[in-house]
Order: structure tokens, then C-alpha cells, then sequence
């Protein structure tokens, strides 16, 4: 049985091993650096921290490209006793500043890369009134702006909010509701979380993993960094990839054992005949996390895949974030499954304040260790969310005889057609399960005769953008037709270039639903077209 470290300083310290780490390139050449160099380069940055004179427990959003760089800059935070805040590499520069105001941040790391200098001056001066200080995470160099012969002129503030003190990191997640969340994680959170996934999946020493997705992703840091410590992994990065088959390069290049991918790059690859099985003979486990993938597809790359475990998961980052995976003895039988609990974790499905039995829907709710501390200075969302009975997720679904569940989708977004619950992703998931489509989303708009209806709007493949778009939603509409009851079919479809959506890459479903109640009517197809084409 494994000892609980008493926090994550000590447990960086304990698995800053030399005989472990981590393999990466720049500018084309491979590079290797061993976590015991990494641990060191993280005190060494932590002691420049020291010497700023942040109070304890200070909030540090980290704004950085996938490197090594941006590990460190996490671990230096955690050990120079503050919390780290990683953030998307894909967040707008506009929206850092309110953002580092809402959380009172102390200190704000970067890569130079990211922001120049002069975007520095043009939107930073502001920060110092808060007592905001900048550093170049990839040098320790503070860049405040706003300076006097060298010395930090900042003004002092008292917190109007102090998170619990056990808080270890704090995730901004957007969700499909597109307001941004400051998710409070404990090291009790993180670290139960790692032992469930690390017993779930079956990893060990010989085992390596490729980490392709962003530090700010919650999934990222515990399921695939932390797991990896944990596990005595080796790791390889892989970041910024901007096409599906590139993966296979860098698998090819790096040869994991592990891998943690989401949809948006699985589908293209079950779709592609670019590729072998022998691309991924390396690959012992991959698992599928951030959405679901349709059934039909998941099921084509394990036939093509028949050597590596694909596994979906299911998760959140308010439960930090790995809840369920299914086993991929499973998949055959159960492939529209997300799958049993993860080891320590309790899984039930409520409605109207009650347990549902097996086979009903209702709203799924999480318990254990791994649930989240709350929701950053926001008593009312944290104490809807965090409930007696456990953590309410808003997504809906059902579990099977067996304790495998099924999800039917956000609550946020379902609407009733005909007296019928509908779920947008319901309609999304047998759009993506064709050839032509390479993205899909699904709204509701009003109807006469049964208050509302789907429509669909689809993003062609790019070697299907020259067909007849007529004959292409045709054959959709068929498509439907053949796996959909008659209240979950559209009637209207649209091929559009390119979808809303949000800067974790999630479909900006407020933006979608908007357009379409802004812009629809019994004759305004294109005008919806139009107003989704110009997002």
C-alpha cells in the first residue's frame, strides 16, 4: 500500500527521481532532462520566488507553452508554498488581465512567447495597482513594467477572498456554459485521483507515457504528469500538434506505452486510412477522455487497434477529474459505455432529490475523496454544486446493471421536442460516426408544432468539401433517419466551415444556441449559416 506524502512539495521532492524523466525537442533536436534536474531547476526558481515576499499562500496563474519550462514553473510555485494556476495556452491576452483580478493574483508567469514585451506594456501597467507581479517562467526574470530604479513599486491589498488553506491548485474551467470557474483542488483531491487512475489503468515503471495535451487542463496534470511520478513513468512531450496524423509521428518518434487523447483528434484518425497498426504497436493503453466518441467509431480503431487497450473515460474537473473508465474487455459490449467507477470513487444517478434504480436517467453525482474543495470565492455555485448526497455534475445519464454508465448529455442544453427529452449530443455523436463529418453541433429552435426541434450544423472533412452540398445533406438526413427516433431527427441541416468554440476547444454551445435563437425563423436558414460562418 502506498504512503500518503504529507503534500505535494514533499511528494515532487520524493519522485524527483534521476533515473526518470523527461524527453522533449527544440528546434528539431531531442532532448532529455531527468527529474531529480528538473526538481533542482524548480527550487531554484522556487528560492527567486522567496525573494519577492508574497504572502503564504499567494495565487500564481501560469500562462506557458507545454515544456519543461512550464513543469518547472508549476513546481516552483507549489514549493515555494503558493498555488499554481495553470492556464490554457490558448487564452486570449484580453481576457488574462480581469481574470488575474478576479483571483487577486500575486504573480503571473509566462512564456515570453506567449506575450512580448510589448503586448507586456500595453496590457499590464494596469496589474500593478493590484499587486501583480510578472515573471518570465522560462528565465525568473521579473518584467513588472511599472518599476523605480529597480525597485517593485506595488500596492499592498488585503485578499477579499481566501481560499481554504489546504487548497493545492486552482483550474479555470469553462464547462459548456462559457463562465469561467476557479475549481479548488485539494493534494487529498489530487492525490486520490492519481491512485484511482494509476489502479484503474495498470501502469508501472516499464511503462512511458506522451503528453500532447495543455498543463491547463486538469486531466493533463493529474491523469498523465502526476500519474507519471507516480507510477515511475517516463514522460515525453509532445505539444502544439496541429493535425490529428501528426500524432503518429511523434509516437512513432517517442514510442509510448500511454496515451491520453480526446475525440477531436481520435475521430480524424479512425476516419484516415493514412495510417497502420504498427504506427501504434508501441502503444499498450490509450484512453479517450473530454467527450464522448461514438460508438461505432471507438469499436473501428480497437478492430484496427487490436494490441492496445482503448478505454473511455469519464470525468470532471470539479472530481479532479478521472470518474469512470471502461475496461476494454468491455467495449464490444458496452462501447456507447463511459464505464464503471474508478477505484474510490462512488457513482449514482439522482432525480428529483432521489436515487434513480438501474436503467433511469437523471443527473449523475460523484462521491469521494477526489471532489473538489469548491468553487473559487462563489458560495452559492459551490454549495448548488456540492450537495449532501454528493457532487451534482449537471450531466445527465444512467447507470446499467453492471454500474456502467451512460451519458446522455449536459442538462445545461437539453430541450424537449414533442414531449421528449432531447440532448444535443445524442444527434452530434451519429453525425461524427459518418465519413463526410468532421465536426457537429446541435441546437434547438422553436417549433409550432412540437415547441422545439434540432437543427444541425456540420463541418465537413476537407476531402468532402467539393461534394454537392445537397447530395451531402441528404445522405445525412438518411443517416439520421436510420439511427435516430423521429423526435431526435432534424429536419434542418446546415454545412458550415467552421464552428464556435471555446478556448479549451469545447463547442461553444451559448454561442451556438444564441445565433440560432437570434437569427431563425420559418425562412432564415442562411442567416444562421451566415451568423455561425462569421463567429
Amino acid at each position: 500500500m502506498s504512503i500518503i506524502p504529507i503534500s505535494l512539495a514533499k511528494w515532487l521532492q520524493d519522485t524527483a527521481r534521476p533515473d526518470r524523466g523527461m524527453f522533449y525537442e527544440i528546434d528539431g533536436v531531442r532532448r532529455y532532462m531527468g527529474f531529480d534536474e528538473l526538481y533542482r531547476e524548480a527550487l531554484l526558481m522556487a528560492e527567486r520566488i522567496r525573494s519577492l515576499k508574497l504572502r503564504t499562500r499567494f495565487i500564481a496563474p501560469i500562462w506557458m507553452t507545454s515544456s519543461p519550462a512550464c513543469f518547472q514553473a508549476i513546481m516552483a510555485v507549489v514549493l515555494a508554498d503558493g498555488i499554481p494556476v495553470p492556464l490554457h495556452a490558448a487564452s486570449a491576452v484580453s481576457e488574462i488581465p480581469a481574470m488575474l483580478d478576479g483571483l487577486e493574483a500575486e504573480l503571473f508567469l509566462y512564456s515570453s512567447s506567449l506575450l512580448s514585451d510589448s503586448r507586456l506594456s500595453e496590457c499590464w501597467v494596469s496589474q500593478a495597482e493590484y499587486g501583480t507581479l510578472l515573471m518570465d517562467g522560462e528565465t525568473g526574470e521579473v518584467r513588472n513594467p511599472v518599476m523605480q530604479e529597480g525597485e517593485l513599486k506595488l500596492t499592498e491589498r488585503t485578499r477579499r477572498y481566501v481560499p481554504p488553506h489546504d487548497t493545492t491548485f486552482i483550474f479555470m474551467s469553462s464547462g459548456s456554459t462559457g463562465t469561467p470557474k476557479g475549481i479548488m483542488l485539494s493534494f487529498c483531491n489530487i492525490w486520490s485521483n492519481v491512485r484511482s487512475i494509476k489502479q484503474s489503468l495498470d501502469l508501472g515503471e516499464s511503462d512511458s507515457v506522451l503528453i500532447t495535451k495543455s498543463l491547463g487542463y486538469c486531466s493533463t496534470v493529474t491523469g498523465e504528469w502526476l500519474l507519471a511520478l507516480h507510477a515511475g513513468m517516463n514522460i515525453a512531450l509532445a505539444p502544439g500538434m496541429a493535425h490529428p496524423l501528426q500524432l503518429i509521428s511523434a509516437i512513432r518518434k517517442f514510442q509510448p506505452t500511454f496515451l491520453c487523447t480526446v475525440p477531436a483528434v481520435m475521430l480524424p484518425l479512425a476516419k484516415s486510412v493514412k495510417w497502420q497498426a504498427e504506427d501504434f504497436q508501441c502503444l499498450r493503453k490509450l484512453i479517450v477522455v473530454g467527450a464522448a466518441m461514438p460508438p461505432d467509431m471507438l469499436l473501428l480503431m480497437q478492430n484496427r487497434l487490436p494490441a492496445t487497450d482503448i478505454m473511455p473515460c469519464y470525468g470532471l474537473t470539479e472530481a479532479s477529474p478521472r470518474v469512470t473508465y471502461l475496461p476494454s474487455r468491455w467495449l464490444a459490449a458496452k462501447p456507447g459505455s463511459a464505464g464503471m467507477a474508478v477505484p474510490g470513487v462512488e457513482l449514482a444517478i439522482y432525480h428529483d432529490g432521489r436515487p434513480c434504480p438501474p436503467g433511469e436517467t437523471g443527473e449523475v453525482v460523484v462521491r469521494g475523496d477526489n471532489v473538489m474543495l469548491g468553487y473559487y470565492n462563489d458560495e452559492k455555485r459551490t454549495a448548488e454544486a456540492l450537495t449532501p448526497f454528493g457532487l451534482r455534475t449537471k450531466d445527465e445519464g444512467w447507470l446499467d446493471e453492471d454500474g456502467c454508465l451512460y451519458v446522455t448529455g449536459r442538462s445545461d442544453y437539453a430541450f424537449n421536442v414533442a414531449g421528449h427529452l432531447f440532448h444535443p449530443e445524442t444527434l452530434e455523436k451519429i453525425l461524427l460516426s459518418h465519413a463526410a463529418v468532421a465536426e457537429a453541433a446541435a441546437a434547438g429552435i422553436p417549433d409550432a408544432a412540437t415547441g422545439k426541434r434540432p437543427v444541425a450544423f456540420v463541418v465537413l472533412e476537407e476531402q468532402c468539401s467539393a461534394y454537392d452540398a445537397v447530395q451531402v445533406v441528404t445522405e445525412l438526413l438518411e443517416h439520421c433517419r436510420e439511427r435516430l427516433p423521429a423526435a431526435g431527427r432534424p429536419r434542418d441541416m446546415m454545412i458550415v466551415p467552421v464552428l464556435p468554440r471555446t478556448k479549451t476547444g469545447k463547442l461553444d454551445r451559448r454561442a451556438i444556441q444564441a445565433k440560432v435563437e437570434e437569427g431563425y425563423d420559418d425562412h432564415g436558414r442562411r442567416e444562421i449559416s451566415a451568423a455561425i460562418d462569421s463567429h
